[in-house]
């Protein structure tokens, strides 16, 4: 059942294991960048180890260790839980999680969430060398910016005029502010005839902005299509009948601040007193601010002031609703290498066979672990929710990369991810004509 502010602030206080603490001292520096790959690029498949229960995290295997270590007031840390609910505790208590295992939550704190952390009697010991000392990411130059990505959309839309269609979906929140001047852009993709008479499918990416390989993927989605349309017969058929809208990122004031090297999450909302930014994958309608996310705005699962106070959801909302021809959304983040479904808001099963055995063959075709949202942790104003759970589009989340490879991996990671996730798109394709 999902809970309320108060049953889950109580639950919160009854943590109930002893304070452990522990350090790892070992640094490294940043991988060289590769170049960028062709849509058509493929690799052997992977299949990481990340889920055994004996799989021990630690500073030496993780990516943190190719990084430059930089006193940012944050703390990465690995969590011992016993119970499920104390994970949904730590989105709350405003812990940025970065992956489940069975025994341990590996993720980052401010110094405000560090020493709650410490008052609260979970056990913990620390990643990070120090306390306030964590990795700067690295945004390898390979990696689109946002100006590159609008670049190639346009060129996209370009060189294919008869099959793609640029629109701009909506304004940032530092262009809603006179701030600065960027905009949501999605690439429609179709052959002859009447678009929204077919079934549509959404892609869509970066809705955190440190997770850079979830703009790299929808454009090498777009790029495989638009290349063999007419050479290969099935991504023919499948343009020719679908309507097929990508957008790479979600989050582009907060990319900025990625393509900076900063390790930053949420938009760049600098309205408040305290802190700046919303993590807008806890800002949809659907259930929100019912746990699994913040009230503070210093905390990097801030879920903001009112659902859909930001922009950038508010594009997304209006664009989707606009669009009653859609039947699957798919959403990129990283890392973790799972396959999510609804619900997030509640550990509560949803009654459709379908959308689970479609989960659970992305699965499959990925390698990645398939499961519902709130079996990793319970949290509420997600996409997957609210296009789910208001307008019942079969939606889902693909967690992309390993511990070993963090929001901000090499390039050259990017072709493994690829050749993961290239079946599972042609997939879901496909699937929403058959729905």
């Amino acid at each position: 059942m999902s809970q309320s502010r108060s049953t889950w602030a109580r639950r919160l206080a009854l943590g109930s294991l002893a304070l452990l603490i522990g350090c790892a001292t070992q640094t490294g520096f940043a991988p060289n960048p590769a170049t960028r790959l062709n849509a058509n690029s493929v690799a052997p498949q992977n299949k990481l180890a990340n889920y055994r229960a004996d799989f021990n995290p630690t500073f030496q295997n993780s990516f943190m260790q190719n990084r430059q270590l930089v006193r940012t007031g944050y703390t990465t840390v690995k969590v011992n839980y016993t119970n499920p609910l104390q994970v949904s505790q730590l989105n709350e208590l405003g812990m940025d999680v970065w992956m489940v295992l069975p025994r341990y939550v590996l993720g980052q704190v401010n110094a405000e969430v560090f020493e709650r952390l410490k008052q609260s009697r979970l056990q913990f010991e620390l990643i990070s060398p120090e306390p306030g000392l964590s990795a700067k990411n690295n945004f390898d130059p390979q990696y689109h910016t946002y100006d590159e990505t609008i670049a190639e959309l346009r060129d996209f839309a370009a060189r294919y005029p008869q099959l793609a269609k640029l629109k701009d979906v909506g304004d940032t929140w530092e262009k809603a502010n006179n701030k600065a001047n960027r905009d949501l852009w999605a690439l429609q993709i179709t052959g002859p005839g009447e678009a929204t008479q077919k079934p549509g499918i959404l892609f869509l990416g970066n809705h955190h902005a440190r997770e850079l390989v979830t703009v790299e993927i929808p454009l090498l989605l777009i790029r495989h299509l638009l290349e063999n349309y007419g050479k290969d017969p099935q991504i023919t058929e499948l343009i020719n009948n679908r309507d097929i809208w990508i957008l790479p990122m979600v989050n582009p004031d907060g990319h900025i601040l990625a393509e900076q090297g900063q390790n930053w999450r949420k938009n760049t909302n600098s309205s408040f007193q305290r802190g700046r930014g919303v993590d807008l994958n806890r800002n949809y309608g659907y259930k929100w601010n019912t746990g699994g996310s913040s009230s503070s705005p210093t905390s990097d699962t801030f879920h903001g002031g009112a659902p859909f106070s930001e922009p950038e959801t508010q594009a997304i909302r209006d664009f989707v609703r606009s669009r009653p021809n859609l039947k699957i959304m798919m959403s990129y983040h990283s890392f973790s290498n799972l396959i999510l479904w609804p619900w997030g808001y509640t550990t509560n099963r949803v009654p459709d066979k379908r959308l689970i055995d479609i989960g659970n063959e992305l699965g499959r075709l990925t390698g990645y672990k398939p499961q519902q949202a709130a079996d990793l942790y319970v949290a509420s104003g997600i996409t997957d929710d609210w296009t789910y759970g208001e307008l019942k589009i079969y939606s889902y989340t693909t967690e992309i990369g390993s511990w070993g490879d963090g929001f901000d991996p090499p390039y050259s990671r990017v072709q493994q991810f690829w050749a993961e996730n290239r079946p599972a798109a042609m997939y879901l394709i496909d699937m929403a004509g058959k729905l």
